[in-house]
């Protein structure tokens, strides 16, 4: 366990050059403890007691990942602005209007389902990218708003919304997606415990393994119109137990189904397809 600890990784596929010779001088104190340890320390204090500035924080590189042994800048940089901008505070607070915007939401997509039922496949697929896709990342984003408790009081009427929302999207996954994303922004930048990091595996298919310029261009191009199959597959496959198995999960696939057993006996299966495609 004499080891360095684990870096701090972002983003997969950072860097399209060749790889760096650079090396970071590890502090033997730091060394002392076994990596499990200082990478969990390190990230609480990344998310409450960092005490370096966010300039301070240099990564080095190498050819799939950007890595740093310093801490996440975020909670330093939350210091700083609340510090020179206190009346940040008085914005913070739930949001009332997000349910009715989820539900206004939800009906333009059941109406768009509906109303294209006849149309041919070009309007088709041209309703369905500007309208479909661009109403439902309005969905994804709001359960993310609501995972974090911004939509109403309560963590169970959060959780009701998200549900709500969650049904155009036919794969109930608002209540799964909450205890991932808060791993997220409790251990952000450990690749061990942040699940939003691609694996070592996406970044070795994606950047390590290319045989040049062109050839990892149209792989990064590849990685990104498929990252919402990774991002909701990687989660449940790096770190399966976090899945929290229970009545709100079994009332999430409940709600969602119902709503897609309803529109397939309504709309056929060309109306469902609508918000697959979307």
């Amino acid at each position: 366990w004499l080891k360095p600890p684990r870096p701090r990784c972002s983003s997969a596929g950072a860097l399209p050059g060749p790889p760096s010779t650079e090396r970071r001088i590890v502090d033997p104190e730091r060394v002392r403890e076994p990596s499990s340890v200082h990478s969990r320390r390190s990230s609480r204090v990344a998310m409450g007691r960092a005490t370096k500035a966010a300039a301070d924080v240099v990564p080095t590189y190498d050819r799939n990942f950007i890595i740093s042994q310093d801490a996440e800048p975020h909670a330093t940089r939350k210091v700083e602005i609340l510090k020179a901008h206190p009346e940040i505070k008085e914005l913070m607070g739930f949001e009332w209007r997000t349910k009715y915007i989820v539900a206004a939401t939800v009906a333009l997509q059941v109406f768009m389902a509906w109303a294209t039922l006849s149309w041919s496949w070009v309007p088709y697929l041209v309703a369905v990218y500007v309208v479909g896709a661009t109403a439902n990342h309005s969905l994804f984003l709001a359960i993310h708003e609501l995972s974090h408790n911004l939509g109403a009081k309560t963590q169970a009427q959060n959780k009701l919304i998200a549900m709500v929302a969650n049904c155009p999207i036919c794969i109930a996954y608002c209540i799964t997606f909450k205890p991932y994303h808060m791993d997220h922004h409790r251990y952000q930048g450990d690749h061990d415990l942040d699940t939003d990091i691609p694996t070592m595996l996406e970044g070795k298919l994606t950047t390590t393994t290319a045989t040049g310029y062109v050839d990892h261009c149209l792989r990064k191009a590849v990685f990104m119109f498929f990252q919402i199959f990774a991002y909701a597959l990687r989660p449940c496959l790096t770190k399966p137990e976090v899945v929290p198995f229970g009545g709100w999960l079994a009332l999430n696939w409940a709600v969602v189904l119902t709503f897609d057993a309803a529109l397939v006996m309504w709309l056929r299966p060309k109306g469902l397809l609508y918000f697959l495609l979307s």
